[in-house]
């Protein structure tokens, strides 16, 4: 009796152990959505560490109404599922059949919100989308004033002939203007400092840009854990505002990892930060670098002061390999930056004190101790969604530097460095556009060669290994130019899943004088692959110049070059 209760119970057990659940039948819904539905995580290919993902039989019944629910979410309201169980996986079979389409949709409102209804006529009706329309449109009168607008969203769904019919109807009522501003925040943070911080204050209208943007620039300071903004107890159209601020609890971090890029090769890091260093939002940190090509290390201090400024100092060390020569440099650098959203200010001073050594060209690369002190300043402004894998948006960012030849520095010069990306995409499909143009002008003394600009590699013209572009000496060795344009072009489509392709030109153009060469183009060719992961994408190019396909190039890197 007690071996047939030991069978019963180990056969429950088989019956009842998760098995591996896989999908058939489905053409416009992706396997990965609807393992995410379903609460569960397909590995990426290069996770062969992990499992295929498993679900129980007992709760597939569950899991077919939930992806029934999903389906009927995306505009697939006639979808069935029926489950196949082989006591070794589970297989669930989809008919997805015929999509609801947006026949006929009508806007009733006082301000220009169609662009805000992001379903068009003949879309499939898609309830996630339409939600999100409805929010974009009370963002919108948000962001004009209209804190105590009525919305009335409505879809009509005619499953017969598969047809959607969408309303969308606002009643704005009176402007709103914000509040007192109370400040909730701890001992170690002052509330002045955080207060002029927020990009609104007493008396402002009122609109919810003001407040996403407030969220950003105090999330942006690294010893803030936690904000809450609340402006939800309105007096009619006066909007108090409580905001309250927690501190990170551990404040001190360690840094340290390793990696590669076709660039610099074989990488590592590690570094320690204290997030607010004697209080107030200040950051101290320590940080080591080392590749193939370059060393450093350096120490930071960062002071936030009231009205979006910060102060920055930084001392350092580099020692760098270029093609022909050596150079190791240590530097003070002291800046005050002006930071809104999106864009900032720099301006600052730059000491170093850079040694050119080990070098192969004398003439070209003299082995020299130089010591430079330069004004500077920089501009930016930057509108993408993601930085690290942006779908549209643009960045502009401008840099300036110089000194005067007298006795604390041994030359008299002036660099500047534009440079700027504009990316557009529909749907899945991206466009970007890059432009880069830098001139360095050493009117008295010397400056050192690594203050020229090098061309070549993932980040410029991927014909080219990094640095390997333009005129050589007679050991070969790459000499940079004095002025440089460069300009690159990226079409990004989808290809399966997680991958995605591109393609892409570069073309360069350089001199030794103060103006490129606009006579002699370096021009690129290529194709690249990514593959998305929760880190930015990985990536791989392949670069060919058109004019000689013997001079190409590959790169790796993570992230998307703009």
């Amino acid at each position: 009796m007690r071996s047939v209760l030991l069978i019963i119970l180990f056969s429950s057990y088989l019956i009842a152990a998760p098995l591996p659940l896989y999908f058939k039948g489905n053409e416009k819904i992706a396997s990965r959505d609807l393992y995410d539905t379903l609460g569960l995580r397909l590995p990426y290919a290069v996770e062969v560490w992990s499992d295929h993902p498993l679900l129980e039989s007992t709760t597939v019944s569950q899991g077919v109404i939930a992806l029934v629910s999903y389906y009927r979410s995306k505009g697939y309201f006639e979808t069935t599922i029926s489950t196949q169980d082989d006591n070794t996986s589970i297989t669930l079979i989809i008919q997805e059949n015929e999509p609801i389409t947006v026949a006929d949709i009508k806007i009733n409102s006082i301000l220009d919100v169609d662009s805000a209804v992001m379903l068009t006529l003949g879309d499939h009706f898609n309830q996630e989308i339409f939600a999100e329309s409805k929010q974009k449109i009370k963002k919108r009168y948000g962001d004009r004033g209209y804190c105590n607008a009525q919305f009335n969203s409505k879809a009509w769904v005619d499953i017969q002939v598969h047809k959607a019919y969408l309303l969308f109807e606002a009643t704005p009522n009176e402007q709103c203007t914000f509040g007192t501003v109370n400040i909730e925040t701890t001992p170690n943070i002052d509330g002045k400092l955080t207060a002029s911080m927020l990009r609104f204050q007493e008396g402002d209208p009122y609109n919810l840009s003001s407040i996403q943007q407030s969220y950003e620039a105090l999330y942006a300071q690294e010893a803030i854990a936690r904000v809450t903004i609340n402006d939800n107890d309105r007096n009619g159209s006066i909007v108090p505002v409580i905001v309250s601020i927690e501190e990170v609890q551990k404040p001190i971090r360690f840094t340290a990892g390793v990696g590669y890029s076709s660039d610099q090769g074989l990488g590592a890091l590690a570094g320690v930060k204290h997030r607010n260093f004697f209080g107030d939002l200040k950051t101290l940190s320590l940080d080591t670098r080392y590749s193939q090509l370059k060393q450093e290390a350096s120490g930071t201090l960062s002071i936030p002061l009231q009205n979006r400024a910060l102060i920055h100092g930084e001392v350092g060390y580099v020692d760098q390999l270029f093609d022909g020569y050596r150079s190791k440099s240590v530097f003070e650098k002291l800046t005050l930056k002006y930071q809104d959203i999106p864009s900032s200010a720099l301006v600052g001073l730059l000491f170093n004190e850079e040694t050119t050594y080990d070098s192969i060209n004398l003439e070209d690369f003299p082995n020299n101790h130089l010591f430079i002190l330069s004004p500077l300043g920089e501009i930016n402004i930057d509108t993408r969604d993601k930085p690290l894998d942006p779908k549209k948006g643009y960045w502009v960012n401008a840099k300036a530097q110089g000194s005067l030849l007298n006795t604390y520095s041994d030359a008299t010069y002036f660099k500047t460095l534009l440079s700027g990306a504009y990316i557009e995409s529909v749907e899945d499909h991206v466009i970007g556009t890059r432009l880069k143009w830098g001139t360095l002008r050493t009117y008295d003394g010397q400056t050192p060669p690594s203050y020229r600009f090098y061309a070549g590699g993932m980040n410029s013209n991927r014909a080219y290994t990094y640095r390997d572009l333009g005129p050589k000496d007679r050991y070969g060795n790459s000499l940079g130019f004095s002025s440089l344009l460069e300009g690159s072009v990226e079409y990004r489509f989808p290809i399966y899943n997680a991958f995605r392709g591109v393609l892409f030109t570069d073309l360069t153009f350089g001199s030794n004088g103060y103006i490129p060469d606009y006579t002699l183009p370096y021009w690129a060719a290529g194709i690249g692959l990514r593959y998305v992961t929760p880190i930015g994408p990985i990536a791989l190019d392949v670069g060919v110049d058109p004019g000689d396909p013997a001079q190409y190039a590959i790169h790796f890197r993570v992230g998307e070059l703009f």
